[in-house]
């Protein structure tokens, strides 16, 4: 058995201080990531100002985008992009043709999104669905559900719930168990109290990944790759 486990690093993709459309920052960020060990980087999208220049950002990002899952996250979802659930599926539909390893596309758009339901049915790309609870950790029977009703649009199902206690934490490892095996779900919780959850999440279950910060944490209770990577490399010798 594989004791490889794999780190996806949110990396925000932002204009330089000086306005240049060159994304050194953000190129430089990336691959520090990878080069501390991260095998997969989330670009949040939502930290950019202008989204005129997006198309040149893509084209700049595009040799790193087999690494990448492109993420849009609304104000709504605990991102930066306004509530523009029409403009947010423009760029959604853009990210689809581009490719990357993954699009992270909300389950409460694609649920209630025409465009962006049929593109995935049409298009077939793929996609991880993905759904957070901001104010707690609901119940099992209702996770198990939501984890159902997302894997309609694909295997590849995120749930983040947020944890108020360590039973949270435990709450949502015992779903990573539970699932079908057709599904490959990463289900975490945010805060202190889900930081358990964070690093077991694919050591209990079969997650295919989980995240990782460079530097300051963008998500709450979110670990340091440096962190993440020691406690996994504790974890080999004992064939964890």
């Amino acid at each position: 058995m594989s004791t490889k486990r794999k780190l996806c690093a949110s990396i925000p993709v932002a204009e330089d201080n000086d306005d240049s459309k060159n994304l050194e920052s953000t190129l430089n960020k990336i691959n520090e990531a990878l080069n501390m060990g991260a095998d997969i980087i989330e670009c949040r999208f939502d930290y950019l100002r202008d989204f005129e220049n997006l198309d040149h950002y893509l084209d700049i990002l595009s040799k790193y985008k087999d690494k990448c899952i492109y993420t849009i996250r609304p104000e709504n979802e605990g991102g930066k992009f306004p509530n523009d659930p029409k403009k947010r599926a423009e760029i959604i539909d853009n990210f689809i043709h581009r490719n990357p390893f993954l699009v992270d596309i909300e389950y409460n758009l694609i649920s209630s999104n025409d465009l962006i339901a049929d593109l995935v049915e049409n298009e077939n790309p793929r996609i991880l669905v993905s759904w957070h609870d901001f104010l707690q950790t609901p119940e099992f029977d209702y996770l198990l559900e939501q984890v159902k009703n997302m894997q309609i649009y694909s295997p590849l199902v995120k749930i983040v719930t947020t944890a108020k206690s360590i039973d949270d934490s435990i709450k949502i490892l015992s779903l990573n168990r539970s699932i079908d095996t057709h599904i490959n779900l990463v289900a975490f919780a945010m805060g202190e109290m889900g930081v358990l959850s964070r690093v077991l999440c694919t050591v209990v279950g079969d997650a295919p990944f989980t995240y990782a910060s460079l530097g300051a944490a963008i998500a709450p209770g979110q670990l340091s790759i440096d962190q993440m990577k020691s406690i996994y490399d504790l974890f080999k010798s004992k064939l964890v």
